[in-house]
């Protein structure tokens, strides 16, 4: 593509812009009108919509993994978490899940007492008024099932704010009572007392509204969202849309403080249930060392004995090692006891078991698991009930864990027993040994090994509960606070640029799609485009509108646009018939009222200014108007002329006024216009009349309606073809193609007529100009 070419296209692309833009811009008072409103109901909307705020808040959930590998039930840092004891995790997903928990919001709504919404009425809405109300309503239902109720409440002001008086509509009943403040009032919802906060009255009407609790919790569900924003992190974002800063904040304030302390006492819950049962074996154990304590103090008085002998201090250093293996056996034989007395209790079948077994690692890894079932069924139960099929799952998984812990410990009670059989045996070898000595000793020694079995027992049960003392002191919750709720600075609801952006788009749009859908559905020629599109015929000219279509407009003194449209029409015809003696011209259109009349006075006229001799043919001989618009009689014409063909033809011609213009009218009706047309005669009559005249312009009826157009056409030189803007149809544009195929034309041209300034038909390119010539005149026709 060379550069001519380029740059030929880049002009009609930029023309094509220009028509868009045009033919939309003649519709601006339209535009303005919409924008102007869209832009007073954005203003509106700012005035009187409800302003939302986002408040946000975030959540670390800390991850708690516990070495599943440790030798200890109980690890003896301070500092280590509660939970870690048990080799639990927190999952986040889990902890989510808690946190949109029914109970929680519904614990919420109640402390906060959210169920009671203070209001106070403006000019045109009502505005809820959170921590400012001068009163405060304490609320007992009568059922419960609670009915949303409004109130409206008012203070007589000679009363100084001491009574007040309070009405509702409640179930299609109303309601009215006046009351003091601190008094019960029965309503028909529920108790209500009426207290003074202390704050200001001011002079404007108040109400409140006694909402059903599970409608508030829907409501803080629809506007509560928390999500995790990264899978990398373990921290839960909390959002929350209100219309009242303060009061989302606290909202959520309140929510994360209800969550830690569940968090927290679900830990302090494990910690009971394990000092619980450690305190009721060392209460036992402690009964059985004083016990053996006083029997060996009875021994001692009983057989006066203050020294043990030499000979059984030698004895049972010998057998101490056995001893201390025997006592350990002993020590764990009984923890093993205990546990499996404890597990198979059927009332310890919900409760934590603590691992008092450290020796053996399978069994730790089944208590674990097993105190881990018991953790998420109880989580399970907040939000599900205990029919459910996923809580029966949870119960038979917990049944079977607790199975396989009996048998772990009746599998580590059979091998304590056989070690403990075993150092029974090796020991009554050292008993055999002691035979020489006194009953009195060796009754001592059995004394003094069962008293270090007990001791060693209960120092060891004395260290554990200390250790869960001081867990439980220390524990703190699995999540913390690591943004506080707060409020964004500007509101998320109603957006000020998002409202402008589309109140402009609308007082754009909406008139653009009322344009596009007007010129749609519209029939009718409305630009130069619309010609174009239509039919091939060429457009000569183009007329301007006149508001006085009747007057001639092309007098020799004018400077108007319509006077300068007609004589570029004269210059044209130069063109088209430049050898002719006498042109004649004939106007035609496809229906009535489009302007042949006007067109033929003001072009004759436009010629004879030049000084032609000009001849105006009436020849619509069904509705003459060329006379009427001239001015002049119609009782002789052409009708006349053809039925009685006497005299000349310019004995039926008339002068108009004292121009170079002359008319033969039409004459009286006929009754047959077309046969008329066609008689031989008026072939004589075009070819006298050529030897008189310069131009000859016949105005000829409309080619929809009658033949009459197509007969004359065979006597032109030049066919004009008129359509009129906003009158004319489109499909009407279609008969001069039908013209030039059937009647064989070759001279047939388009007069675009009443042609308004500001439309767009030639989208802004030399319509509705005007001139000014330096004689002090000018036109904006």
């Amino acid at each position: 593509m060379n550069v001519d070419t380029r740059l030929v296209k880049e002009k009609e692309e930029n023309l094509d812009v220009k028509k868009i833009l045009f033919k939309y811009l003649s519709y601006w008072k339209l535009y303005c009108i919409c924008i102007v409103l869209a832009l007073l109901g954005a203003f509106l909307f700012f005035r009187y919509a409800t302003t939302l705020y986002k408040i946000h808040a975030q959540v670390l959930i800390a991850q708690n993994q516990a070495n599943s590998t440790t030798s200890s039930f109980l690890q003896s840092s301070m500092m280590e978490d509660f939970s870690g004891l048990f080799n639990m995790t927190n999952s986040v997903n889990d902890e989510l899940a808690i946190l949109q928990t029914r109970d929680l919001l519904e614990k919420v709504v109640k402390d906060l007492n959210l169920n009671v919404i203070y209001q106070q009425s403006g000019v045109i809405n009502t505005k809820e008024i959170y921590q400012r109300s001068p009163f405060e309503v304490s609320y007992i239902p009568d059922s419960d099932s609670v009915l949303t109720a409004m109130f409206s409440i008012t203070f007589p002001k000679d009363a100084n704010y001491q009574t007040y008086e309070i009405e509702s509509k409640i179930s299609d009943s109303d309601f009215h009572a006046k009351s003091k403040f601190n008094d019960t009032l029965i309503t028909p919802v529920g108790k209500i007392c009426i207290t003074k906060t202390g704050k200001p009255f001011e002079n404007l009407d108040y109400s409140f509204v006694i909402a059903s609790p599970d409608e508030v919790i829907e409501n803080l569900i629809k506007n509560l969202s928390l999500a995790i924003p990264d899978k990398e992190t373990d921290v839960i974002t909390l959002d929350f849309v209100t219309n009242i800063p303060l009061k989302g904040e606290t909202i959520l304030r309140k929510l994360i403080d209800v969550y830690l302390n569940r968090n927290l006492n679900e830990k302090y819950s494990i910690s009971d249930s394990a000092l619980s049962f450690i305190n009721s074996r060392i209460t036992l154990v402690a009964e059985d060392l004083n016990n053996i304590e006083g029997d060996i103090q009875n021994f001692k008085q009983s057989n006066n004995l203050t020294d043990i002998s030499e000979q059984s201090k030698q004895l049972v250093a010998s057998s101490s090692s056995y001893l201390d293996k025997q006592n350990e056996v002993e020590v764990q034989l009984n923890v093993v006891e205990t546990m499996l007395k404890y597990i198979q209790d059927e009332k310890n079948n919900h409760r934590p078991v603590p691992a008092l077994l450290n020796a053996d690692p399978i069994f730790l890894a089944l208590v674990d698991k097993y105190n881990t079932a018991l953790v998420q069924r109880d989580r399970l139960v907040l939000t599900i009930q205990e029919n459910n099929p996923i809580i029966q799952n949870a119960d038979e998984q917990i049944s079977n864990l607790r199975s396989d812990i009996i048998k772990s410990l009746q599998s580590q009670e059979k091998v304590l027993l056989m070690s403990k059989k075993q150092l029974s045996y090796e020991n009554s070898q050292f008993s055999s040994l002691i035979k020489s000595v006194p009953a009195q000793e060796r009754r001592y020694v059995n004394l003094s090994r069962e008293r270090d079995v007990k001791q060693a027992l209960y120092l060891y049960l004395l260290q554990k509960k200390e250790e869960i003392a001081i867990t439980k002191a220390s524990n703190i919750p699995s999540a913390s606070v690591i943004a506080k709720p707060k409020s964004e600075y500007e509101p998320y609801f109603p957006s000020k640029l998002l409202t402008l952006a589309i109140a402009l788009l609308l007082g754009v749009g909406i008139p653009t799609g009322i344009v596009m859908v007007t010129q749609l559905l519209n029939t009718r020629v409305e630009t130069r485009e619309d010609i174009e599109e239509n039919t091939a015929t060429p457009i000569i000219a183009e007329i301007s509108h006149s508001d006085q279509p009747e007057v001639m407009l092309t007098d020799k003194e004018s400077r108007s646009v319509v006077s300068e449209q007609f004589r570029l029409i004269r210059t044209k015809m130069e063109f088209l018939v430049p050898a002719k003696k006498c042109p004649k011209i004939l106007i035609t259109s496809f229906m009535p009222s489009e302007g042949k009349s006007f067109i033929a006075a003001n072009l004759a006229h436009i010629y004879a200014l030049a000084g032609k001799k000009v001849l105006l043919m009436e020849l619509d001989l069904r509705k003459p108007k060329l006379s009427k618009i001239l001015k002049m009689p119609n009782n002789t014409g052409f009708t006349k002329y053809v039925v009685h063909q006497k005299n000349s033809p310019l004995d039926y011609i008339q002068q108009v006024g004292d121009s170079s213009v002359y008319l033969m009218g039409s004459g009286p009706i006929p009754p047959n216009p077309a046969e008329l047309l066609i008689n031989p005669i008026v072939t004589t009559l075009f070819s006298e009349l050529e030897q008189h005249f310069d131009l000859i312009i016949m105005d000829s009826p409309p080619v929809s309606a009658v033949a009459d157009a197509r007969i004359l056409m065979r006597f032109s030189d030049i066919n004009f073809y008129i359509v009129r803007q906003k009158h004319s149809y489109k499909n009407s544009l279609k008969a001069t193609d039908e013209l030039i195929k059937t009647e064989n034309l070759s001279n047939l041209y388009i007069v675009v007529n009443d042609v308004r300034k500001g439309t767009a038909y030639g989208y802004g390119y030399g319509y509705g100009y005007g001139y000014g010539y330096g004689y002090g005149y000018s036109s904006s026709k």
